[in-house]
């Protein structure tokens, strides 16, 4: 399966969270207590606002031509739980769109005896292939659910199998069109891997961001700093989605970095 813009974005984001989740691990932590809460707490709450709506590192966000942001993209836990379900809904339709396998199938060789032709939503021309063959010197012939802008070359020559109790009930073995299903069914397994993989990671950043937070809210404490737990987490992690928050600049985006300073950290 070809690579997409769409597919080969997710991956690159993907691994731009687990390299912030590995940036945090690597982090260098100050001393004083008091920095070391406030750079731990932002850290963390990056972390989990990395988990619940992707990449939200400063410049992420596309910016349109008249400065308005790009929002249409849906990512994080939300993003992967959505990628769950399309990706069964594929494996779904594949599945159903399979031929099904004849108790009594007989192989056989067609041809292509006519073409039917009908027009598109848009008004181009579409064609259908019309298939025949023989069983005991009588003639059958049926139609293909499949259209195509190529119109198909009369008389070349088919795989067909049909059922021998009723040569009626048949079907085309080669081409696209008994291939078709395994598209859909690929495509649903390639979607639903990939979206298992970005929530197992959305779900590990937001457990290791709370767990660094809790931490980070410990030494503050310590310090003699107080708060709320639950406006604090999510009031740093509005602001460093909405980018008011350098994400470069804390634990998640620097590797192997001295965290503390609080001249260079956002306070909780």
């Amino acid at each position: 399966m070809d690579d997409t813009p769409h597919t080969t974005n997710k991956r690159e984001t993907d691994v731009k969270r687990v390299q912030h989740f590995f940036n945090t691990i690597q982090t260098n932590w100050s001393e004083d207590p008091a920095a070391r809460g406030a750079a731990k707490m932002t850290a963390g709450a990056v972390l989990v606002a990395e988990g619940l709506f992707g990449v939200i590192r400063s410049g992420a966000r596309r910016v349109s031509r008249r400065g308005r942001r790009n929002n249409k993209s849906v990512g994080g836990i939300l993003g992967g739980i959505i990628g769950v379900v399309v990706g069964v809904v594929f494996i779904v339709i594949g599945s159903a769109m399979a031929p099904a396998e004849l108790p009594d199938e007989v192989a056989t060789q067609g041809v292509i005896a006519d073409v039917e032709t009908s027009r598109n939503s848009d008004g181009d021309r579409m064609y259908s292939p019309i298939y025949s063959f023989e069983v005991d010197g009588r003639e059958y012939t049926f139609g293909s659910s499949m259209r195509s802008s190529s119109r198909p070359t009369i008389g070349q020559e088919v795989e067909i199998a049909y059922s021998a109790s009723d040569p009626r009930n048949a079907r085309r073995t080669d081409g696209l069109e008994s291939k078709v299903h395994w598209a859909f069914i690929g495509g649903g397994i390639f979607v639903l891997l990939m979206s298992l993989v970005s929530l197992a990671i959305s779900i590990a950043l937001i457990v290791f961001g709370i767990i660094l937070f809790k931490s980070g809210r410990a030494d503050r404490k310590a310090a003699g700093e107080t708060g709320s737990f639950f406006s604090d987490l999510m009031s740093i992690a509005r602001r460093a989605s909405s980018g008011e928050i350098d994400i470069e600049r804390t634990a998640a985006g620097q590797s192997g970095s001295e965290q503390g300073d609080e001249d260079t950290m956002a306070r909780a």
